[in-house]
């Protein structure tokens, strides 16, 4: 076999790969994400939460889930895993993104980066941001409230 019919045959089959690879799936991204998914991810990290609805970003690679009790739940992809975590009072710190439906979102105390999280509708972003702020509300409300010891 000649070097140039070698090449041709090797280009072909690099070819042929590529395209079995796409036409079955194998380069989708997460961007076909649905709630459910979220959910189970979510209930696989933490069991005893109970979840009261979610809010993906627009491209699918992070969901917020806002829990029964006050908190806000928080899974996003990095490659093939996902990150899962509870987002406790006081944990980040949240600005508006200037001209486009979202949050930029800074973690305290963790080995998440955080970033700008872009929504598809500003209610979206904004239902989030209450999400977070009313944990904030919870928090101080704890703070505020004196101890019920017996003493009085």
């Amino acid at each position: 076999m000649s070097l140039g019919a070698l090449v041709v045959v090797v280009a072909f089959a690099v070819i042929l790969l590529i395209g079995v690879v796409h036409y079955t799936g194998g380069s989708r991204g997460n961007s076909g994400r649905d709630h459910g998914e979220v959910i189970l991810e979510f209930a696989r990290a933490y069991p005893g939460e109970a979840i009261r609805s979610v809010t993906m970003t627009k491209d699918g690679n992070a969901s917020f889930l806002r829990l029964a009790d006050g908190k806000t739940g928080f899974i996003q992809s990095m490659g093939r895993h996902q990150v899962a975590r509870l987002i406790l009072p006081g944990d980040v710190s949240v600005q508006p993104v200037e001209e486009k439906p979202g949050l930029h979102i800074e973690f305290h105390e963790s080995t998440l980066k955080g970033g700008d999280y872009i929504f598809a509708s500003a209610e979206d972003a904004a239902e989030v941001s209450l999400w977070l702020c009313g944990s904030f509300a919870m928090a101080t409300a704890e703070l505020e409230q004196p101890e019920a010891d017996g003493n009085a």
